[in-house]
C-alpha cells in the first residue's frame, strides 16, 4: 500500500456501500487504507475518510478511523467535518456526529444543533453528547432548550445527566 494507491481507493469509495452490499474484499482494502494513514497522517485523507461512511458499521472498521483522524491537527479535520455534518448522506452524518465528540470546538455549535432536529434518534443522541463537551455558553443552552422539545426518552435522561454533572 502507498500513498497513491490508498487515496485512490478512498476517491472511488464515496461513500462506501451500505453493509449488506458490502463485501470482504472492500473491507479489507478499507481497513488496509486505514492502517497506511494511521501510520503516515496526511490530511489529504481527512475529508475523502469522513465522505466514505456508508450504512451500517462497515463491519467494525468505520468507528476506528477516528484514530486516523486523531492523527491530524484540529483545524485540519474541522473545516471538513463541517461539511461531513452537513452532508445529505445519513451514514457520513451518523458516523461524523460521533467524531464530533472528539473536538469540543465552537465551530461545531451550529452543524451540531441542526442535528438536534435530525429524524434519526442516533444521530440526536450524538449531536448531544458532541455538544455536552463543548464548553460554551450557547451549546449548553441549547441542551436545555432541546431537554423540553425532545421525545425520545434516552436523549432526555442523556441530557438530564448532562445537566446534573454541570
Amino acid at each position: 500500500m502507498n500513498y497513491y494507491n490508498a487515496i485512490n481507493f478512498l476517491k472511488e469509495h464515496q461513500p462506501l456501500p451500505d453493509d449488506e452490499l458490502l463485501d470482504e474484499e472492500t473491507v479489507s482494502k478499507y481497513e488496509e487504507v486505514r492502517r497506511y494513514f494511521l501510520n503516515n497522517p496526511s490530511p489529504d485523507c481527512i475529508p475523502l475518510f469522513l465522505n466514505s461512511f456508508g450504512m451500517g458499521s462497515g463491519f467494525g472498521v468505520y468507528q476506528l478511523i477516528e484514530d486516523v483522524l486523531l492523527k491530524c491537527s484540529e483545524e485540519q479535520v474541522l473545516r471538513h467535518l463541517i461539511d461531513a455534518l452537513e452532508s445529505r448522506n445519513i451514514g457520513v452524518i451518523y458516523w461524523s456526529v460521533q467524531v464530533a465528540s472528539y473536538y469540543p470546538n465552537d465551530d461545531l455549535v451550529l452543524p451540531l444543533s441542526v442535528l438536534l432536529n435530525n429524524q434519526n434518534a442516533d444521530i440526536r443522541y450524538h449531536a448531544v453528547v458532541a455538544l455536552s463537551e463543548i464548553n460554551s455558553a450557547i451549546a449548553q443552552k441549547m441542551l436545555r432548550d432541546r431537554q423540553h422539545i425532545e421525545t425520545d426518552q434516552e436523549i432526555i435522561e442523556l441530557i438530564n445527566n448532562i445537566n446534573e454533572s454541570d
